[in-house]
């Protein structure tokens, strides 16, 4: 909050002043000069946030930076920065940060001016989120917006620096990362069998290669080599139903297929040659009218009654990709090749998502046969 110094101010450190508010709550005042040479006063919460936002602000006045305050609330520049966004935001991202700052920033911190919102705010704002209940994948995708929104402003020299940054390791939502599911051969095999015809094959390829749903969803006739064995990922189908480019380079691939999901292929691309349906730009998964088939009717038309039938626990459709990692992982492939198939941006990504996957399937038994070895004759002592 910008203003001028309270005569009941008391100097802590070179241009930082503590003084007690009406109510008896201790505040920080800054002084400084932005880069019209203007002596400017910002107040904020904390001796701590006092001192770095005195140290950004010289230290961008010396660099040249433009620091300068803004009138503009933050609900105001976030209009403006999502506006500005759309160009290389995909319209889920898109909508997901419209409902991130409507629903939990605008309410809390929109009528704040920008160089209003300090790291104490940001702070309050995750731990109201955490009363409410909200996940910690939630609160998360919340900072992201709001860092993104607050970096732009700080780009711009509008405020003096970014409070999501300054944010504390414990301040910030701690997320347990949730155990990817695996099914066994005989789980995978129950799975497919008891898949609607329909639905079958569409299944089974996710289950068997890993693709994401808008990849299988985005297939089309001439990405199926299955003389070579291969799919070939060029596009993906979004929400709105358009193809679209994949987000990285990595996920343009060819993914290796078995000879027996070769044939499942081959037989729905029989029927859908009975129905006209086979040219090289005909989706591989359509309608009766040849149009692509919807995200949410696979899960509930397709997996849902397919789960139920096979009587297995709840599987959300990113789960089969999980599934599948997990098989090549038993299998032994490496960490290069489980990421070249799922099309990660690079392998350490691989690696972070499912190293306990490569631990296990690397030392599991290794480690078993040597113990049995070293203690095994101990025990039937």
């Amino acid at each position: 909050m910008q203003s001028k110094p309270s005569p009941l101010r008391e100097r802590v450190d070179r241009g930082i002043y503590r003084r007690k508010t009406r109510h008896g709550e201790i505040r920080y005042e800054v002084a400084y000069c932005d880069s019209d040479g203007r002596q400017r006063w910002r107040t904020v919460d904390s001796l701590r946030e006092a001192r770095q936002l005195r140290a950004d602000l010289v230290s961008k006045v010396a660099r040249g930076e433009r620091v300068a305050p803004s009138k503009a609330t933050f609900s105001q520049f976030s209009d403006e920065w999502l506006e500005g966004q759309k160009p290389r935001l995909r319209p889920k991202t898109q909508e997901l940060y419209g409902s991130y700052l409507r629903l939990h920033v605008k309410p809390r911190l929109g009528r704040l001016r920008l160089g209003e919102v300090t790291v104490d705010d940001v702070a309050r704002l995750i731990t109201e989120m955490e009363r409410d209940g909200y996940a910690a994948w939630t609160i998360r995708g919340v900072l992201t917006v709001l860092g993104r929104v607050l970096g732009a402003a700080e780009r711009r020299g509008l405020t003096a620096g970014n409070p999501v940054r300054r944010l504390e390791r414990g301040e910030r939502p701690k997320v347990q990362r949730r155990e990817f599911p695996s099914l066994d051969r005989e789980a995978i095999g129950r799975l497919i069998s008891s898949a609607p015809e329909k639905y079958r094959t569409l299944i089974a390829v996710s289950l068997l290669t890993g693709a994401r749903q808008s990849e299988l969803l985005g297939l089309r006739w001439q990405d199926v080599d299955v003389k070579a064995g291969v799919l070939r990922i060029r596009r993906q189908l979004d929400r709105q139903g358009n193809l679209v480019e994949p987000k990285t380079q990595a996920a343009k691939r060819e993914i290796p297929i078995p000879a027996s999901l070769g044939r499942l292929l081959a037989d729905e691309k029989e029927r859908a040659f009975a129905r006209g349906l086979a040219k090289p730009l005909d989706y591989v998964f359509s309608s009766e009218r040849g149009t692509p088939l919807g995200h949410r009717n696979i899960v509930r038309r397709g997996l849902e009654p397919a789960i139920k039938k096979a009587a297995l626990p709840h599987l959300s459709w990113h789960d089969l990709r999980h599934v599948a990692a997990s098989a090549l992982i038993a299998e032994g492939a490496s960490v290069a090749y489980v990421s070249r198939v799922l099309g990660h941006a690079s392998p350490a990504i691989t690696l972070s998502t499912y190293a306990h996957e490569f631990a296990r399937a690397e030392h599991a038994d290794r480690t078993r046969d040597r113990m049995e070895a070293a203690f095994g004759e101990l025990l039937h002592r």
